[in-house]
């Protein structure tokens, strides 16, 4: 990562616990992190910001969930390349694991996480995907 032209990472998440924390760590790593506590906002600053990856929680309290932020990304000319990490805490939380679904209009990230998210393992994914 150029750290003079810091990489851009959008984090959606309606936990803003975990926006802060995320939010706080990645900006400590050099990334220039901007936060959206719904989908309906996350989509609006992903559009608006092009970031570099964006970090997506897959089940969010609100209508418009991870699943279709993610949906709305990938059909975007624009955005469709854009990496994206899911992150749900779903297994934590209900004690449910996600399965990832090889379905591109359903859920489609590059990579996936479990809350809590291990910090080296998401930095290493970060630099893998943006790199």
């Amino acid at each position: 990562m150029d750290k003079a032209t810091p990489s851009k990472i959008v984090i959606v998440d309606d936990n803003t616990d975990y926006l802060f924390t995320m939010k706080t760590f990645l900006s400590r790593n050099g990334y220039k992190v901007k936060t959206a506590p719904d989908g309906e906002t996350g989509i609006e600053l992903i559009k608006k910001e092009h970031p570099d990856l964006v970090m997506l929680d897959v089940m969010m309290e609100t209508t418009f969930s991870g699943f279709e932020v993610c949906k709305q990304i990938r059909n975007d000319a624009d955005l469709k390349k854009t990496p994206i990490i899911g992150i749900t805490g779903m297994e934590d939380e209900i004690g449910i694991i996600f399965d990832k679904y090889d379905d591109a209009d359903y859920f489609s990230p590059n990579a996936f996480f479990d809350k809590p998210v291990d910090k080296d393992a998401l930095l290493k994914t970060i630099q893998d995907l943006i790199s």
